[in-house]
């Protein structure tokens, strides 16, 4: 089960928006991936303004499969639901490389494109690493009344075996069936609630997932 209290939100005369948040997870799912072990403590925090937003998202696992990450991004909605967006992704070791000569080995850059159409989600993504290696990750997915069905494809570390640690060409990564939900708890507490389950074919694992968010 996965909890999370998140948005808070202040406005100013300018329509600035601070955002707050902070998951609880029993796990980690992430296209297809499971990120460390055990619960896991997702805070965020961005500012908002217009269609722009940046801000940063944090991770902590609390299994014996530790997993940490302390990333920073930037966004761009447009009127007609294209986004862009960019991510820094920070999983460890000297923030700055040693003698800012390497500073990619504890860094990875993503940017991103999204784009809405009702009920209907393109998502694309390419992660650049240290010596220039990008990882692909592509999705696309529909809002179904009774669920949501998302699939996703990859490479590099999405395909990649966890075991044999072989693979890696492009392929299918992520096929994953969710429903969200609110629960009416008060006339001014709703508790949003959202399960599934998630299959990587590439690596053969299954994944069932589960979250519970706090908030207005």
């Amino acid at each position: 089960l996965s909890a999370s209290a998140q948005e808070t939100e202040t406005k100013s005369a300018c329509e600035t928006q601070t955002h707050v948040g902070l998951e609880i997870k029993s796990s980690e799912i992430w296209r297809g991936l499971q990120q460390g072990s055990g619960p896991a403590f997702k805070p965020t925090f961005s500012i908002q303004a217009g269609g722009f937003s940046i801000g940063a998202e944090g991770l902590m696992c609390t299994g014996e499969d530790l997993g940490f990450e302390s990333n920073l991004f930037m966004k761009y909605r447009f009127p007609f639901d294209l986004t862009l967006e960019v991510t820094d992704y920070y999983r460890g070791g000297n923030w700055l490389g040693v003698n800012f000569d390497n500073i990619a080995k504890t860094h990875k850059i993503e940017p991103a494109i999204r784009y809405q159409y009702d009920k209907l989600q393109f998502y694309a993504a390419f992660m650049f690493s240290e010596d220039y290696n990008m990882d692909f990750y592509g999705e696309v997915s529909y809002d179904f009344d009774l669920f949501k069905l998302a699939i996703g494809g990859g490479n590099g570390m999405y395909t990649t075996s966890p075991v044999w640690n072989n693979g890696g060409d492009f392929g299918m990564c992520n096929i994953s069936v969710s429903k969200a939900y609110n629960i009416q708890v008060t006339d001014k507490f709703v508790l949003p609630i959202e399960g599934g389950v998630a299959l990587n074919p590439s690596i053969e694992r299954m994944y069932a997932f589960a979250s519970v968010k706090l908030g207005k």
